[in-house]
This record gives structure tokens, C-alpha cells and sequence, in this order.
């Protein structure tokens, strides 16, 4: 009896080793993406600041050494339930992408060199706080995959609508954008580049939305 009780500690305990550093992880990308959306508001306001740019950057590299420590620990158990271990791999490098995405285009704002044009301040603000959503909706059901199928596959459907939702300011940013002859095209295709980024991020969330939506239906019993 003692002898099973201690196996089943032994497993709690790396259960719980397991899933501390996937927070850690899950916890620093999402930091990334919370201190991007506060710069792409400072760039709407017209004051960015790129120290909260460099923020961002070095979030990518602690996200990193996260995501390594995390591989490590999921590496030492190969039972690591609920689901396969190769499938929790996937997620990991699908989120890698999102702290990578996030650290790109805060270098990209570094070095654009212009104001944001008032008429697409307004979508810009719409398109930049449905990024955050979709980011936080995502790192929400990847946290509710260790113990609540359900909730995080209705999550899922909710993504959908802010990646539509998405799409439509990015086409009325567009639309502003390419309306303006008299502008530079330089300051039209760097902002363009923008928005499509912005836009690109929250389609990326949705497809790791889907393949988490994927092993819902691959792990019915949970």
C-alpha cells in the first residue's frame, strides 16, 4: 500500500511539474502579446515608446528559455496525460510562433519612421484589441485542455468570430490606405504591413485553435 501511495505521489508530483512550467511558458508568450498591444496603442496615440518595444523583444527570448525548460520537463515522462506527448510538442512550437510573431513586428515598429494616419486610427484600435482577445482566448483554452475539454473547445468557436470580426477592419483599414494617391507609398505600404501582420497573428491563434479544437475530438474521454 505504501509502495502505491508513493507511485502516485511520484506521479502528482511530475503532473505538477509538467504543468508549472507550461504556465511559465504559456504565461511569458502572453506577456509578449499584452505588451505589444500596449504598443500598438502608443503608436494609434502617437507617442510609442520603444523601450516597451525592447519589453517585447526580450519576452521572445524568455519565452524561449521557457519553452526549453518546459520541453525538458515534458521529456523526463513520456506518459505525460492528458494527451500524447507529441501533441503537446505541437503546441508548444505553434505558441513559439506567437512569441516569435510578437517580437517581429515590435521590431518593425522600432523602425517605422511615420505617425499613423488619423482616418484608420479608429480600426487600428479595433484590430489591435481583437489581437489581444484572440491571444488571450487562446492561451485560455490551451490551460483548460489539462482539465476541461468542454469549456476550451467553446472557445474555440468564440476565436472564429474574432478572426471575422478581424478581417473586416483590416479590410476598412485597406480600403483608407489604398484610397490615398497624394500619400507616400512608403508610409501606405509600412502601415499596410502593419495591419496585415496584426491580422496574420490573429488567423495564426484561430489554426492553433483549430488542431487544439483537433485533439478534442482525438481525446473524447477528458
Amino acid at each position: 500500500m505504501k509502495l502505491k501511495k508513493l507511485k502516485l505521489k511520484l506521479k502528482k508530483d511530475k503532473r505538477r511539474e509538467l504543468l508549472d512550467a507550461a504556465t511559465k511558458f504559456y504565461m511569458e508568450v502572453l506577456e509578449g502579446s499584452l505588451l505589444l498591444h500596449e504598443c500598438i496603442n502608443d503608436l494609434i496615440n502617437g507617442k510609442i515608446v520603444k523601450k516597451k518595444l525592447d519589453d517585447v523583444i526580450k519576452c521572445e527570448h524568455k519565452a524561449d528559455l521557457a519553452k526549453e525548460s518546459y520541453i525538458n520537463v515534458l521529456y523526463k515522462d513520456k506518459r505525460a496525460l492528458p494527451f500524447l506527448i507529441e501533441d503537446r510538442y505541437r503546441i508548444i512550437k505553434y505558441l513559439d510562433v506567437v512569441s516569435d510573431n510578437s517580437e517581429e513586428l515590435a521590431r518593425g515598429l522600432k523602425v517605422y519612421p511615420f505617425k499613423l494616419l488619423d482616418d484608420i486610427k479608429e480600426n487600428m484600435k479595433i484590430i489591435n484589441d481583437i489581437y489581444q482577445e484572440t491571444i488571450d482566448m487562446l492561451v485560455d483554452m490551451v490551460n483548460l485542455m489539462e482539465t476541461d475539454f468542454k469549456s476550451a473547445y467553446e472557445k474555440s468557436f468564440h476565436i472564429e468570430t474574432l478572426k471575422r470580426d478581424a478581417r473586416e477592419a483590416k479590410y476598412n483599414i485597406l480600403g483608407t490606405l489604398y484610397k490615398k494617391p497624394e500619400e507616400k507609398s512608403l508610409r501606405v505600404y509600412l502601415t499596410s504591413k502593419i495591419c496585415i501582420k496584426i491580422f496574420d497573428m490573429i488567423v495564426r491563434a484561430e489554426e492553433i485553435s483549430d488542431f487544439l479544437r483537433s485533439l478534442i475530438v482525438k481525446y473524447p474521454s477528458k
